[in-house]
Protein backbone atom coordinates (compact mmCIF):
# COMPACT_ATOMS: atom_id res chain seq x y z
CA UNK A 1 0.00 0.00 0.00
CA UNK A 2 1.25 3.52 -0.83
CA UNK A 3 2.32 5.90 1.89
CA UNK A 4 -0.55 8.00 3.18
CA UNK A 5 -0.79 11.58 1.85
CA UNK A 6 0.03 13.22 5.18
CA UNK A 7 2.81 10.87 6.30
CA UNK A 8 5.54 13.00 7.89
CA UNK A 9 3.16 15.79 8.96
CA UNK A 10 3.01 16.37 12.71
CA UNK A 11 0.05 18.10 14.35
CA UNK A 12 -0.23 19.46 17.89
CA UNK A 13 -3.84 19.34 19.09
CA UNK A 14 -4.85 21.83 21.78
CA UNK A 15 -8.56 21.13 21.74
CA UNK A 16 -11.69 20.35 23.65
CA UNK A 17 -15.16 19.31 22.50
CA UNK A 18 -15.66 18.02 18.96
CA UNK A 19 -14.85 20.63 16.30
CA UNK A 20 -11.07 20.79 16.73
CA UNK A 21 -10.70 17.07 17.42
CA UNK A 22 -12.64 16.33 14.22
CA UNK A 23 -10.06 18.33 12.23
CA UNK A 24 -7.19 16.32 13.66
CA UNK A 25 -9.05 13.00 13.40
CA UNK A 26 -9.41 13.57 9.65
CA UNK A 27 -5.72 14.48 9.36
CA UNK A 28 -4.68 11.40 11.35
CA UNK A 29 -6.70 9.11 9.08
CA UNK A 30 -4.66 10.34 6.11
CA UNK A 31 -1.32 9.82 7.81
CA UNK A 32 -0.57 12.79 10.09
CA UNK A 33 0.95 12.17 13.51
CA UNK A 34 -1.38 13.90 15.96
CA UNK A 35 -0.14 14.79 19.44
CA UNK A 36 -3.15 15.50 21.63
CA UNK A 37 -2.08 17.67 24.55
CA UNK A 38 -4.43 17.21 27.51
CA UNK A 39 -4.33 17.41 31.29
CA UNK A 40 -5.54 15.33 34.20
CA UNK A 41 -6.26 18.62 35.97
CA UNK A 42 -9.07 19.52 33.56
CA UNK A 43 -10.06 16.58 31.35
CA UNK A 44 -12.14 17.09 28.24
CA UNK A 45 -15.86 16.40 28.55
CA UNK A 46 -15.65 13.76 25.81
CA UNK A 47 -12.82 12.12 27.77
CA UNK A 48 -15.18 11.87 30.74
CA UNK A 49 -14.60 15.12 32.62
CA UNK A 50 -14.18 14.69 36.35
CA UNK A 51 -15.29 11.03 36.19
CA UNK A 52 -11.90 9.27 36.12
CA UNK A 53 -13.59 5.90 35.63
CA UNK A 54 -14.69 7.06 32.16
CA UNK A 55 -11.42 8.61 31.00
CA UNK A 56 -10.47 5.63 28.86
CA UNK A 57 -13.96 4.24 28.28
CA UNK A 58 -15.92 7.08 26.71
CA UNK A 59 -17.50 6.15 23.34
CA UNK A 60 -17.44 9.73 22.04
CA UNK A 61 -13.75 10.05 22.92
CA UNK A 62 -13.00 6.79 21.11
CA UNK A 63 -14.69 8.14 17.98
CA UNK A 64 -12.99 11.54 18.03
CA UNK A 65 -9.47 10.51 19.01
CA UNK A 66 -8.69 7.20 17.35
CA UNK A 67 -5.22 7.11 15.86
CA UNK A 68 -3.83 9.95 18.00
CA UNK A 69 -1.21 10.13 20.75
CA UNK A 70 -2.04 11.48 24.22
CA UNK A 71 0.55 13.71 25.91
CA UNK A 72 -0.35 15.06 29.35
CA UNK A 73 1.03 18.56 30.00
CA UNK A 74 -0.28 21.06 32.52
CA UNK A 75 -0.57 24.29 30.56
CA UNK A 76 -1.20 26.25 33.75
CA UNK A 77 2.54 25.99 34.44
CA UNK A 78 5.32 27.97 32.75
CA UNK A 79 7.33 24.82 32.09
CA UNK A 80 4.30 23.16 30.57
CA UNK A 81 3.81 26.09 28.22
CA UNK A 82 7.50 25.92 27.28
CA UNK A 83 7.20 22.19 26.56
CA UNK A 84 4.24 22.76 24.24
CA UNK A 85 6.11 25.53 22.44
CA UNK A 86 9.01 23.11 21.91
CA UNK A 87 6.59 20.52 20.50
CA UNK A 88 5.18 23.14 18.14
CA UNK A 89 8.68 23.99 16.91
CA UNK A 90 9.00 20.33 15.94
CA UNK A 91 5.57 20.23 14.25
CA UNK A 92 3.80 21.44 11.11
CA UNK A 93 0.28 22.27 12.29
CA UNK A 94 -1.43 23.45 15.47
CA UNK A 95 -5.17 22.92 15.91
CA UNK A 96 -6.93 24.67 18.79
CA UNK A 97 -10.49 25.48 19.79
CA UNK A 98 -10.25 26.84 23.32
CA UNK A 99 -12.20 29.99 24.19
CA UNK A 100 -10.97 33.16 22.55
CA UNK A 101 -7.90 34.52 24.34
CA UNK A 102 -6.92 31.36 26.24
CA UNK A 103 -3.81 30.58 24.17
CA UNK A 104 -2.71 34.22 24.32
CA UNK A 105 -2.87 34.08 28.14
CA UNK A 106 -0.64 31.01 28.02
CA UNK A 107 1.85 32.76 25.79
CA UNK A 108 0.90 30.53 22.85
CA UNK A 109 -0.96 32.96 20.61
CA UNK A 110 -0.39 32.93 16.87
CA UNK A 111 2.17 35.75 16.81
CA UNK A 112 4.27 33.95 19.43
CA UNK A 113 4.00 30.67 17.52
CA UNK A 114 4.89 32.32 14.22
CA UNK A 115 7.94 33.93 15.83
CA UNK A 116 9.01 30.51 17.11
CA UNK A 117 8.38 28.80 13.76
CA UNK A 118 7.50 31.06 10.81
CA UNK A 119 6.20 28.22 8.62
CA UNK A 120 3.74 26.92 11.23
CA UNK A 121 0.09 26.50 10.21
CA UNK A 122 -2.42 27.29 12.96
CA UNK A 123 -6.13 26.54 12.67
CA UNK A 124 -8.23 28.14 15.37
CA UNK A 125 -11.89 27.09 15.53
CA UNK A 126 -14.26 29.33 17.42
CA UNK A 127 -18.03 29.32 17.55
CA UNK A 128 -18.24 32.83 16.11
CA UNK A 129 -14.74 33.33 14.77
CA UNK A 130 -11.99 35.69 15.92
CA UNK A 131 -13.54 39.01 14.94
CA UNK A 132 -16.86 40.80 15.33
CA UNK A 133 -18.80 42.12 18.33
CA UNK A 134 -19.84 38.66 19.57
CA UNK A 135 -16.53 36.84 19.10
CA UNK A 136 -16.14 36.33 22.86
CA UNK A 137 -19.59 34.80 23.31
CA UNK A 138 -19.71 31.34 24.86
CA UNK A 139 -20.86 28.81 22.27
CA UNK A 140 -21.54 25.10 22.02
CA UNK A 141 -22.84 23.08 19.09
CA UNK A 142 -26.52 23.38 20.11
CA UNK A 143 -26.68 27.14 20.60
CA UNK A 144 -24.89 27.80 17.31
CA UNK A 145 -27.78 26.12 15.52
CA UNK A 146 -30.04 28.86 16.88
CA UNK A 147 -27.89 31.65 15.48
CA UNK A 148 -27.76 30.62 11.82
CA UNK A 149 -31.42 29.56 11.52
CA UNK A 150 -31.36 25.80 11.85
CA UNK A 151 -33.40 25.75 15.05
CA UNK A 152 -36.06 27.91 13.41
CA UNK A 153 -36.36 25.61 10.38
CA UNK A 154 -35.88 22.22 12.11
CA UNK A 155 -39.50 21.82 13.12
CA UNK A 156 -43.05 21.15 12.01
CA UNK A 157 -45.07 24.10 10.68
CA UNK A 158 -47.75 23.83 13.37
CA UNK A 159 -45.36 23.38 16.32
CA UNK A 160 -45.99 25.53 19.40
CA UNK A 161 -42.34 25.69 20.47
CA UNK A 162 -39.03 25.61 18.57
CA UNK A 163 -36.77 22.60 18.67
CA UNK A 164 -33.80 23.08 21.00
CA UNK A 165 -31.27 21.41 18.74
CA UNK A 166 -30.57 18.78 16.17
CA UNK A 167 -28.64 16.23 18.20
CA UNK A 168 -26.05 15.63 15.49
CA UNK A 169 -24.60 19.10 16.26
CA UNK A 170 -23.92 20.00 12.65
CA UNK A 171 -21.58 22.97 13.32
CA UNK A 172 -19.06 20.95 15.35
CA UNK A 173 -18.56 18.10 12.93
CA UNK A 174 -19.03 20.05 9.70
CA UNK A 175 -16.57 22.69 10.92
CA UNK A 176 -14.12 19.88 11.65
CA UNK A 177 -14.33 18.48 8.14
CA UNK A 178 -14.12 21.95 6.56
CA UNK A 179 -11.21 22.76 8.85
CA UNK A 180 -9.29 19.66 7.78
CA UNK A 181 -9.71 20.68 4.13
CA UNK A 182 -8.42 24.18 4.97
CA UNK A 183 -5.36 22.73 6.71
CA UNK A 184 -4.54 20.59 3.68
CA UNK A 185 -4.88 23.65 1.41
CA UNK A 186 -2.51 25.54 3.72
CA UNK A 187 -0.03 22.65 3.58
CA UNK A 188 -0.07 22.77 -0.23
CA UNK A 189 0.45 26.55 -0.12
CA UNK A 190 3.38 26.10 2.26
CA UNK A 191 4.90 23.45 -0.01
CA UNK A 192 4.91 25.98 -2.88
CA UNK A 193 5.92 29.10 -0.93
CA UNK A 194 7.47 28.02 2.36
CA UNK A 195 4.95 30.21 4.21
CA UNK A 196 2.70 29.19 7.08
CA UNK A 197 -0.58 30.88 7.88
CA UNK A 198 -3.39 31.39 10.36
CA UNK A 199 -6.83 29.83 9.67
CA UNK A 200 -9.75 31.60 11.35
CA UNK A 201 -12.62 29.07 11.36
CA UNK A 202 -16.07 30.15 12.59
CA UNK A 203 -18.35 27.19 13.22
CA UNK A 204 -21.48 29.30 12.82
CA UNK A 205 -20.41 30.22 9.28
CA UNK A 206 -19.89 26.59 8.33
CA UNK A 207 -23.40 25.91 9.58
CA UNK A 208 -24.76 28.87 7.64
CA UNK A 209 -23.35 27.39 4.45
CA UNK A 210 -25.71 24.44 4.91
CA UNK A 211 -28.72 26.74 4.57
CA UNK A 212 -27.79 28.52 1.36
CA UNK A 213 -31.08 27.77 -0.47
CA UNK A 214 -33.14 29.12 2.44
CA UNK A 215 -31.10 32.31 2.57
CA UNK A 216 -31.40 32.77 -1.20
CA UNK A 217 -35.17 32.29 -1.03
CA UNK A 218 -35.32 35.14 1.45
CA UNK A 219 -32.94 37.42 -0.46
CA UNK A 220 -34.16 36.78 -4.00
CA UNK A 221 -37.84 35.94 -3.50
CA UNK A 222 -38.41 38.02 -0.34
CA UNK A 223 -39.99 35.03 1.41
CA UNK A 224 -39.37 34.24 5.03
CA UNK A 225 -38.40 30.54 5.13
CA UNK A 226 -40.65 28.66 7.54
CA UNK A 227 -40.48 25.19 9.11
CA UNK A 228 -41.87 22.55 6.76
CA UNK A 229 -41.57 19.36 8.81
CA UNK A 230 -41.13 16.44 6.42
CA UNK A 231 -42.53 18.34 3.43
CA UNK A 232 -40.52 19.45 0.41
CA UNK A 233 -41.80 21.80 -2.32
CA UNK A 234 -42.43 19.90 -5.54
CA UNK A 235 -42.35 16.47 -3.90
CA UNK A 236 -45.54 14.62 -2.85
CA UNK A 237 -45.58 12.15 -1.24
CA UNK A 238 -42.53 13.13 0.77
CA UNK A 239 -42.10 11.98 4.34
CA UNK A 240 -41.95 9.05 6.76
CA UNK A 241 -44.69 6.44 6.40
CA UNK A 242 -45.86 3.66 8.76
CA UNK A 243 -45.12 0.02 8.08
CA UNK A 244 -46.39 -3.44 9.00
CA UNK A 245 -43.59 -3.74 11.58
CA UNK A 246 -45.29 -1.55 14.17
CA UNK A 247 -45.42 2.03 15.45
CA UNK A 248 -41.64 2.46 15.74
CA UNK A 249 -40.76 1.29 12.23
CA UNK A 250 -41.06 3.74 9.35
CA UNK A 251 -39.99 4.08 5.74
CA UNK A 252 -39.07 7.37 4.05
CA UNK A 253 -40.48 8.00 0.58
CA UNK A 254 -39.81 10.92 -1.76
CA UNK A 255 -41.64 11.36 -5.07
CA UNK A 256 -40.46 14.47 -6.90
CA UNK A 257 -41.83 15.40 -10.32
CA UNK A 258 -44.31 13.85 -12.71
CA UNK A 259 -42.15 10.99 -13.97
CA UNK A 260 -41.40 9.82 -10.45
CA UNK A 261 -45.12 10.01 -9.64
CA UNK A 262 -45.98 7.72 -12.56
CA UNK A 263 -43.30 5.25 -11.48
CA UNK A 264 -44.58 5.38 -7.91
CA UNK A 265 -48.17 4.70 -9.01
CA UNK A 266 -47.08 1.66 -11.02
CA UNK A 267 -44.92 0.34 -8.18
CA UNK A 268 -47.79 0.35 -5.67
CA UNK A 269 -50.19 -1.29 -8.15
CA UNK A 270 -51.99 1.73 -9.63
CA UNK A 271 -54.69 1.92 -6.93
CA UNK A 272 -57.88 3.72 -8.06
CA UNK A 273 -57.18 6.76 -5.88
CA UNK A 274 -53.90 7.45 -7.69
CA UNK A 275 -55.76 8.33 -10.93
CA UNK A 276 -57.92 10.96 -9.20
CA UNK A 277 -57.72 14.21 -11.23
CA UNK A 278 -56.94 16.04 -8.00
CA UNK A 279 -53.57 14.26 -7.98
CA UNK A 280 -52.78 14.70 -11.68
CA UNK A 281 -50.05 17.36 -11.48
CA UNK A 282 -47.25 18.23 -9.04
CA UNK A 283 -49.05 21.43 -8.02
CA UNK A 284 -52.37 19.68 -7.42
CA UNK A 285 -50.64 17.00 -5.39
CA UNK A 286 -49.05 19.67 -3.19
CA UNK A 287 -52.51 21.11 -2.57
CA UNK A 288 -53.74 17.65 -1.48
CA UNK A 289 -50.58 16.52 0.34
CA UNK A 290 -52.39 15.60 3.57
CA UNK A 291 -54.80 13.34 1.73
CA UNK A 292 -52.01 11.68 -0.26
CA UNK A 293 -50.01 11.11 2.92
CA UNK A 294 -53.01 9.33 4.44
CA UNK A 295 -53.55 7.14 1.36
CA UNK A 296 -49.86 6.24 1.05
CA UNK A 297 -49.83 5.39 4.75
CA UNK A 298 -52.80 3.05 4.24
CA UNK A 299 -50.75 1.23 1.59
CA UNK A 300 -47.41 1.23 3.44
CA UNK A 301 -48.94 -0.26 6.61
CA UNK A 302 -49.31 -3.56 4.77
CA UNK A 303 -45.60 -3.91 4.01
CA UNK A 304 -42.29 -4.02 5.85
CA UNK A 305 -39.66 -1.33 5.49
CA UNK A 306 -37.47 -3.53 3.34
CA UNK A 307 -40.38 -4.51 1.12
CA UNK A 308 -41.31 -0.86 0.56
CA UNK A 309 -37.76 0.20 -0.09
CA UNK A 310 -37.07 -2.74 -2.40
CA UNK A 311 -40.22 -2.28 -4.46
CA UNK A 312 -39.90 1.47 -4.88
CA UNK A 313 -36.18 1.49 -5.52
CA UNK A 314 -36.67 -1.17 -8.21
CA UNK A 315 -39.07 1.26 -9.88
CA UNK A 316 -36.65 4.19 -9.63
CA UNK A 317 -38.38 5.91 -6.72
CA UNK A 318 -36.40 7.26 -3.76
CA UNK A 319 -37.22 5.26 -0.61
CA UNK A 320 -35.24 4.18 2.43
CA UNK A 321 -35.86 2.18 5.56
CA UNK A 322 -35.60 4.41 8.64
CA UNK A 323 -32.99 2.43 10.54
CA UNK A 324 -31.89 2.37 14.14
CA UNK A 325 -28.37 1.48 15.23
CA UNK A 326 -29.12 -2.25 15.41
CA UNK A 327 -30.46 -2.18 11.85
CA UNK A 328 -27.28 -0.54 10.61
CA UNK A 329 -24.90 -2.70 12.58
CA UNK A 330 -26.64 -6.05 12.28
CA UNK A 331 -28.91 -6.10 9.25
CA UNK A 332 -27.71 -3.62 6.62
CA UNK A 333 -26.05 -5.58 3.79
CA UNK A 334 -24.85 -2.44 2.05
CA UNK A 335 -22.98 -1.11 5.09
CA UNK A 336 -21.39 -4.54 5.51
CA UNK A 337 -20.38 -4.79 1.85
CA UNK A 338 -18.84 -1.30 1.89
CA UNK A 339 -16.88 -1.99 5.07
CA UNK A 340 -18.50 0.97 6.85
CA UNK A 341 -18.04 -0.55 10.29
CA UNK A 342 -14.66 -1.59 11.66
CA UNK A 343 -13.65 -3.06 14.99
CA UNK A 344 -11.00 -1.49 17.21
CA UNK A 345 -9.51 -3.09 20.29
CA UNK A 346 -9.51 -0.29 22.85
CA UNK A 347 -7.02 -0.74 25.73
CA UNK A 348 -9.63 -0.63 28.51
CA UNK A 349 -12.94 -0.98 26.66
CA UNK A 350 -11.94 -4.01 24.62
CA UNK A 351 -13.44 -4.52 21.14
CA UNK A 352 -15.58 -1.61 19.93
CA UNK A 353 -17.21 -0.98 16.56
CA UNK A 354 -16.73 2.37 14.87
CA UNK A 355 -17.15 3.79 11.38
CA UNK A 356 -14.53 3.74 8.65
CA UNK A 357 -13.53 7.12 7.13
CA UNK A 358 -16.21 7.95 4.56
CA UNK A 359 -14.09 9.03 1.56
CA UNK A 360 -12.20 6.27 -0.29
CA UNK A 361 -9.04 7.20 -2.23
CA UNK A 362 -8.02 4.56 -4.77
CA UNK A 363 -4.25 4.82 -4.18
CA UNK A 364 -4.00 6.11 -0.61
CA UNK A 365 -7.14 5.11 1.29
CA UNK A 366 -7.51 6.44 4.82
CA UNK A 367 -6.51 4.21 7.70
CA UNK A 368 -7.43 3.95 11.35
CA UNK A 369 -3.94 3.11 12.51
CA UNK A 370 -4.53 2.84 16.25
CA UNK A 371 -7.31 3.00 18.84
CA UNK A 372 -7.88 6.11 20.93
CA UNK A 373 -5.12 6.59 23.52
CA UNK A 374 -5.54 6.27 27.24
CA UNK A 375 -4.82 9.40 29.24
CA UNK A 376 -1.14 10.30 28.84
CA UNK A 377 -0.30 7.02 27.10
CA UNK A 378 2.45 8.46 24.89
CA UNK A 379 3.77 11.24 27.16
CA UNK A 380 7.13 9.62 27.83
CA UNK A 381 7.50 8.43 24.24
CA UNK A 382 6.93 11.94 22.86
CA UNK A 383 9.15 13.72 25.38
CA UNK A 384 11.99 11.29 24.75
CA UNK A 385 11.60 10.82 21.02
CA UNK A 386 10.70 14.34 19.88
CA UNK A 387 12.07 16.65 22.58
CA UNK A 388 14.99 14.34 23.49
CA UNK A 389 14.47 14.69 27.23
CA UNK A 390 16.27 12.31 29.56
CA UNK A 391 14.52 10.07 32.07
CA UNK A 392 15.79 12.31 34.83
CA UNK A 393 14.32 15.41 33.21
CA UNK A 394 10.98 13.67 32.69
CA UNK A 395 10.90 12.53 36.33
CA UNK A 396 11.62 16.09 37.46
CA UNK A 397 8.77 17.47 35.33
CA UNK A 398 6.40 14.83 36.69
CA UNK A 399 7.38 15.63 40.28
CA UNK A 400 6.64 19.33 39.68
CA UNK A 401 3.14 18.54 38.32
CA UNK A 402 4.04 19.69 34.80
CA UNK A 403 2.92 16.36 33.32
CA UNK A 404 -0.41 16.16 35.18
Amino acid sequence: MSALPLDGIRVVELCTGAAGPTVTKCLAEYGAEVLRVESRRRPDTHRGGANRARWNKSPSFVKLHRGKKSVTINLQTARGQALVLDLIRASDVVAENFSLGVLDRWGLGYERLRAAKPEIIVISLKGLGHTGPHAHHITWGPNLLCLFGMTHLWNFPDADVPTQEARVQHPDFMAGVAGAAAVMAALLFRERTGKGQFIDAAQVEVGANLLGPAYLDAIVNHRDPRPTGNRRPGAVPHGAYPTAEGPERWCAISVEGQEAWERFRAAIGDPPWSSDPCFATPLSRERHADEIDRLVGDWSRNHTRQQIMGRLQAAGVAAASIQDVDDLFERDPHARARGLLVELNEPEMGPVVTEYPPVRLSETPAQIRAPAPVMGEQTGQVLRGILHLTEGEIEELAAEGVLD
